[in-house]
C-alpha cells in the first residue's frame, strides 16, 4: 500500500492508501484542507483538534444536506430530479451518496 504525504491546516501527514487511490486521497485531503482554511479564517482562535472537529462537522453538514436532497428525489417530493434523469444517472447518484456516507463514517472515526 502506497504511503503519501498530504497537508491539512498547515500540517503534513503521512497516510497509507490503496494502490491507485493516491490521486483520490490527495483530492479528498485538498477538499478538507480548503474547508479547514475557510473555517480558520472565520474562527481564528480555533486550532489543532478543535479546527479539525469543526471541519468534520462542516463537511458532515454538507453530506447530510446532500443525503436529504437525494431522499427527496427518491420520494418524488418537491425539488425532485431534473426532467429526463435516467436510471443510469440515478444509479450514479446512489453510488456517490453511499461513498459520501462511508467518508462521513471515516471522518467520525478519526
Amino acid at each position: 500500500m502506497p504511503l503519501i504525504e498530504i497537508s491539512i491546516a498547515g500540517r503534513r501527514h503521512q497516510v497509507q492508501c490503496g494502490d491507485g487511490e493516491e490521486p483520490r486521497v490527495r483530492k479528498l485531503a485538498a477538499y478538507i484542507d480548503s474547508k479547514a482554511t475557510e473555517i480558520a479564517r472565520g474562527t481564528p482562535k480555533a486550532g489543532g483538534s478543535e479546527l479539525l472537529m469543526l471541519t468534520g462537522l462542516f463537511i458532515t453538514d454538507e453530506l447530510f444536506d446532500l443525503y436529504a436532497e437525494l431522499q427527496r428525489w427518491r420520494s418524488g417530493g418537491e425539488g425532485g430530479p431534473p426532467d429526463g434523469l435516467s436510471e443510469e444517472a440515478a444509479s450514479v447518484i446512489d453510488r456517490v451518496a453511499a461513498r459520501l456516507e462511508q467518508l462521513a463514517v471515516a471522518l467520525e472515526n478519526t
